[in-house]
Formats: structure tokens, C-alpha cells, sequence
């Protein structure tokens, strides 16, 4: 920890004190036991429990990343002169943040620096207990959430969303001293690999501000990672290609929607086009492509004479599966609009037709193939 309490219970802060002349008892925070300064060669000063303890908010063993980590933080927020606590103690929730700060005078935002290991259960509570109580949360992840090519459940429980960035997720390179932003985070449907944009903020730098940082935020502009036809078609083909090697693998994620199909007389290979034309999957969508947008098709498919559908009665209908990942940053309406993009993907391609908000006419329905070589005919031509 790097901020104690001293007899007359004031916050003393590890970094600022002169062992030779500071005396008196020093107590941790959270569990008022004594604690005692740390001032190595290795890790920066930080305080540290007398003997074992029971503390639920100060573990012992703090790594020199976690706790670099937040005290360059705690001086970048200081130097710009926003209000900033650190390691605050909340008695209501009975947590600590790394950092306190205020942006306004009426909402606090409370910031995690992630290095080590959470459950998802223990992350969905900390992040819900700050959201009921009014608190912004912003979780940074440390060298051990290190993106690769592809996302891993726990990178997504962290996962953030907002109209300019999309989803994207805040890192912390203690040694450089530089946060990253990695946004509009997407992945493709046949092998989850990831694409990301990345913006870099240097600590040191005097003149990269909050507020300069949010005007140059504005100025992102969204793009596609699927653009030309060619490319559509290129990745069409691909995915045709991985569907069908599936049905070599037995452990394939798509065994038991094989078996769903062979049950309605579909095969893997037969399904319409529109189920797998390569769109930008969603990073907080865990069932495969083809597989949630067969349910799609199917419960369109079944209204019958009617012909017609609601957004809501399609949204209830889709919110019965299990869609999602844990993402507790993120709320149902994000994850709502996730299911509507498709509804308009559909409308493009001519098989339904938004007549009133929210409000749905069937035009056709999906032709599923009766042979492979059928459908290989099919993608050799432009795609309609």
C-alpha cells in the first residue's frame, strides 16, 4: 500500500516520508493494524503489515508493477490539478480503489489497475458495487492482459463500449510510461482473430492533458476492416472453407449446432449465405457466427402467414440464448443493439423491410442449399 494512517489519523503517502525523522504509529487504512515502511533498492516505498494479516483490502506481496502503476497515475491526474485520493477507502462498500478522482464536482470515477488474476465473480461484484453507488469505473490492465491475436474470456470481462471508440480496453505500460487505448476492437467470425486501432498516451508528457486527450478523441473516425466486394467475397470463401474442416474435428465448438441442424434436416454446409457473409463479429458475442444467426433465420422463418415481427418480440426471443460473454462494463442496451445491426444486415440484403420503428416485414424467405457443389456455384458469382 502506498498511503497510511498516522496517530492524529491523517493519510501520510509512502514516497513523501523521511524514515529519519518521521516517529510514531502508522496504521494500515482498512484494518487500523500497525504497518511499517518498506524503502528498498527494488520496489518504490510502499507500507506493509507488521505480521500476517487478514486485511481484505491491502494485499501483502503488491508487485513493483501494480504499485508504480498507481502512483504514476496518482501524479499524472495531481500535476493537471484533478482531484485525486489514493487507495481511498469506500466504509459503504467496503473497497478500495487504486484511484479516486473527480472530473466533476458530482460524479467520483473510481480506477482499477488490474496486474494479477480476478475472478469474474469477485470483478462483477467490485464493479457493481461502485456502479449502484454512483461511481464511474475505469479498469487499466496491466503487462499480464498483454493483447494478443486473440481476446481471452478474462481480457473481455474489462471490456469497455462508447459511440467514438466502440469497444476497447485501457493497458498500462509501467516501464514506458504510457497508457494505451486499443478501440474499435473486432474480431472475425472464422477464427476470432482480433483487429484493433490503438492510441497511445506518454505519462511524461506535459502537454498530453485529459482534455486535450478527449478532443483528439472526437476526432477518431470509424472505419470497416470489410470494405470492397473482392474482400467480401475473398473472406466468404474462407469461411466456407472452416466450415466445412469442422465437420472433421470433433471437438469443434460447432459439434452440438451440428447436431441441432441434422435434427431440422440442415446440414453445416447447406445453410443461406446470409449466415456466414463475412460482417464484423461482435467481441461480446461467444456463440459462433453462423450458429446464433441460424436462430435468427429460424424464428423469423416461423411467423408464418403473418409476416411480420417486432424488434422487442425478436430481442425477448434472442435474449433466451446464451449470446453473451461476461462483460459487466458493458449494459443490455449495447448488447440489444449487437442483435439489431442484424436485423438491418438482413434488410440489406432484401429479407425484411423496416416498415415503422421497430416494426418488421418479411419479404423473403433464406433458401438453404441441398448440395455443397450448389452452393460453391453460388459464391463463385458477385455477391447480390
Amino acid at each position: 500500500m502506498l498511503i497510511a494512517l498516522d496517530s492524529q489519523n491523517h493519510y501520510v503517502q509512502a514516497d513523501l516520508i523521511n524514515p529519519k525523522k518521521r516517529k510514531g504509529f502508522l496504521c494500515c487504512p482498512g484494518c487500523r493494524q500497525p504497518v511499517y515502511l518498506k524503502k528498498g533498492e527494488i520496489k518504490i516505498p510502499h507500507f506493509s503489515h507488521y505480521r500476517v494479516s487478514d486485511c481484505g483490502l491491502f494485499s501483502e506481496g503488491e508487485s513493483l508493477e501494480h504499485l508504480t502503476g498507481k502512483q504514476l497515475l496518482y501524479r499524472w491526474f495531481t500535476q493537471q490539478g484533478i482531484p485525486c485520493k489514493l487507495e481511498a477507502y469506500l466504509p459503504k462498500l467496503k473497497q478500495r480503489p487504486d484511484l479516486l478522482i473527480w472530473l466533476n464536482q458530482k460524479i467520483p470515477v473510481a480506477i482499477e489497475f488490474q496486474c494479477s488474476f480476478i475472478s469474474a465473480a469477485d470483478m462483477m461484484k467490485r464493479t457493481q458495487n461502485y456502479q449502484k453507488s454512483g461511481y464511474n469505473v475505469f479498469w487499466i490492465l496491466g503487462e499480464r492482459f498483454k493483447l494478443k491475436r486473440k481476446l481471452t474470456v478474462q481480457q473481455r470481462l474489462f471490456l469497455s463500449y462508447n459511440n467514438k471508440l466502440n469497444y476497447h480496453l485501457f493497458f498500462l505500460d509501467t516501464i514506458y510510461q504510457r497508457i494505451y487505448i486499443f478501440h474499435h476492437l473486432i474480431e472475425f467470425e472464422r477464427n476470432q482473430l482480433l483487429k484493433s486501432r490503438v492510441y497511445q498516451i506518454a505519462l511524461t508528457h506535459k502537454k498530453m492533458t485529459l482534455e486535450k486527450i478527449k478532443d483528439q478523441l472526437q476526432k477518431i473516425n470509424d472505419q470497416s476492416y470489410i470494405n470492397s466486394s473482392t474482400e467480401q467475397r475473398k473472406e466468404l470463401f474462407k469461411n466456407h472453407q472452416f466450415l466445412a474442416k469442422s465437420l472433421h474435428y470433433p471437438q469443434s465448438k460447432l459439434v452440438k449446432f451440428q447436431r441441432i441442424l441434422y435434427q431440422a434436416h440442415h446440414h453445416l454446409l447447406s445453410l443461406p449465405i446470409e449466415l456466414h457473409l463475412p460482417i464484423e463479429q461482435s467481441v461480446i458475442i461467444q456463440m459462433e457466427g453462423c450458429q446464433w444467426k441460424y436462430y435468427v433465420v429460424k424464428w423469423i422463418s416461423e411467423k408464418g402467414e403473418t409476416k411480420l415481427f417486432t424488434s422487442s418480440d425478436y430481442l425477448q426471443e434472442m435474449m433466451t440464448y446464451p449470446l453473451f460473454y461476461s462483460t459487466p462494463l458493458i449494459g443490455k442496451k449495447i448488447r440489444k443493439n449487437e442483435l439489431i445491426r442484424y436485423l438491418y444486415f438482413l434488410e440489406t440484403r432484401g429479407i425484411i423491410q423496416q416498415i415503422a420503428q421497430g416494426r418488421w416485414l418479411i419479404l423473403k424467405d433464406l433458401s438453404f442449399f441441398n448440395s455443397e457443389s450448389e452452393k460453391l456455384i453460388k459464391l463463385t458469382k458477385n455477391i447480390e
